[in-house]
């Protein structure tokens, strides 16, 4: 196990590097932001005391300048609007004209934008780092000194700063340094404490992949290697079980599978026959032509339906579908379920209605909106399908107190109460050819209830043969 003691050695000694590593960077960041500001700030109160200078002194004597300047111990610069230099603290007055333009120096375009502005770089003329502080002057200011002046510029010089951050890296790294050596020492005892249990653990877990389900490891530790040590011992005495549930759900999948290759089969043999017919004449024939086309048709758009519903019902059952929880009005929901609907009600002369018994159609209740109303419009769907001519379809909704209860009613042929625990099953259907007949996919209320379940709620149905079915399900206020 030296290999592991080596690899946990590592492990720790480069998380170790990385953590000094990001607080050094971040101390030191966090030092030089502190004297950058604090200095930004010193010149900014340096250029208010200057202007007030300045405006006092209104015979223009440079001099009074240059002792400014060497008393703050920082360099004046003064500039016109166009960014030639009218003065500059460290640069003798015959040598000005030499300057080039300061117009476009970063301080010198913030000020322009926002008043005042900041930069640090080398000196293009004195040749050393610098922090800059530009003011804009006002027009009330411009007199003496400042009359040909547009920005006031204060600057000094970093050297010091540098050196003091300088000395403050080279103390984090000393630390450093000091504490990698220490977390050597430490590592090396937490490898070793480690590595025995998981000689244990690694000896047991091969023997129960050789199929030795009868291991059992015995590691007396309290700690995580312990708790892994009692999960693996777990994990066998359930392998069995697990073993039979594989085999249940193998079982299912196949009947999953022979489903689904049914479900298309059909329509896609219908499609075949009728498109084969058209074109080995039929086609040419206007008596059966355009009904074999719209026979065609229908089952191009049952198979867009199933195949919708599968990867519904795919996202449901995998987890990838997300819910967005919130409070929306409860009337929004049915009403909007009930217009999309009364057409295809009218089409069949059935009455769709929308009761609401003691709650106020305002009255919000939390849930995702946009599924909830996917399963609503499925189970008004099947109402429909399933009513005969002259029926009736009802949305209800009842106050239950800190809930609401949504019914989904109808007049139509009913369930057999010996299929009532198994209509939300995938693909399964109480009448094959009549619910294949009506459209359905055999999904619709499984996903009704994957939709409702998420909810914390639970479809209830109850149903007589010969006199309708109701479906209901309830939500919280």
């Amino acid at each position: 196990m030296k290999h592991i003691r080596t690899k946990f050695l590592i492990v720790f000694l480069a998380l170790t590097f990385a953590t000094l590593f990001a607080m050094g960077w971040l101390v030191h960041y966090e030092i030089k932001a502190y004297f950058q500001k604090w200095f930004v700030n010193h010149l900014e109160l340096q250029a208010k005391v200057v202007l007030a200078a300045f405006e006092r002194e209104s015979g223009g004597d440079i001099s009074f300048a240059k002792s400014i300047a060497d008393a703050g111990k920082f360099r004046i610069t003064l500039i016109a609007r166009d960014g030639k230099v009218l003065y500059d603290s460290e640069v003798q007055p015959e040598y000005l004209s030499e300057l080039e333009t300061h117009l476009h120096r970063p301080e010198i375009e913030k000020a322009s934008k926002f008043g005042s502005g900041t930069d640090i770089r080398v000196s293009n003329t004195v040749h050393h780092s610098y922090l800059y502080f530009a003011q804009r002057i006002e027009s009330t200011q411009k007199h003496g000194l400042l009359e040909n002046a547009e920005y006031l510029r204060l600057s000094i010089p970093l050297t010091e700063m540098q050196k003091a951050i300088s000395e403050i890296r080279k103390e984090i790294w000393m630390v450093g340094i000091a504490v990698m050596i220490l977390m050597v020492l430490a590592s090396i005892g937490i490898s070793r404490s480690i590595s025995k249990p998981l000689i244990d653990i690694n000896k047991a877990v091969r023997e129960i992949q050789n199929g030795n389900l009868d291991q059992k490891i015995d590691i007396p530790n309290k700690d995580e290697i312990g708790q892994v040590a009692q999960a693996i011992n777990s994990m066998v005495s359930q392998l069995k079980d697990d073993i039979v549930r594989l085999k249940k759900l193998e079982r299912v999948r196949s009947e999953f599978l022979g489903n689904v290759s049914h479900e298309f089969r059909t329509p896609i043999f219908m499609l075949q026959g009728y498109l084969e017919t058209l074109l080995d004449g039929a086609l040419d024939d206007p008596n059966v032509n355009r009904e074999f086309i719209e026979k065609a048709y229908g089952n191009a758009l049952r198979l867009n339906t199933l195949l919708a519903d599968l990867i519904e019902i795919s996202r449901i059952e995998s987890g990838e579908m997300r819910m967005s929880f919130r409070y929306f009005r409860i009337g929004d929901l049915i009403e909007s379920v009930a217009e999309e609907f009364r057409p295809q009600a009218q089409m069949k002369n059935i009455s769709l209605s929308v009761d609401y018994d003691g709650v106020d159609r305002n009255q919000e209740v939390y849930g995702d909106k946009e599924r909830l109303g996917q399963a609503l419009r499925n189970l008004v769907d099947n109402a429909i399908k399933y009513t005969q001519p002259n029926g009736l379809v009802r949305i209800v909704s009842r106050d239950k107190g800190d809930s609401v209860n949504i019914e989904v009613s109808d007049t139509g042929i009913g369930i057999p109460e010996e299929h009532l625990e198994r209509i939300f099953e995938r693909f399964y259907r109480v009448d094959k050819e009549r619910s294949r007949e009506a459209g359905g996919t055999g999904l619709g209320l499984s996903i009704v209830k994957h939709i409702i379940e998420a909810h914390s709620s639970k479809v209830i149905v109850t149903s007589e043969v010969g006199k309708g079915s109701t479906f209901s399900f309830s939500l919280k206020k």
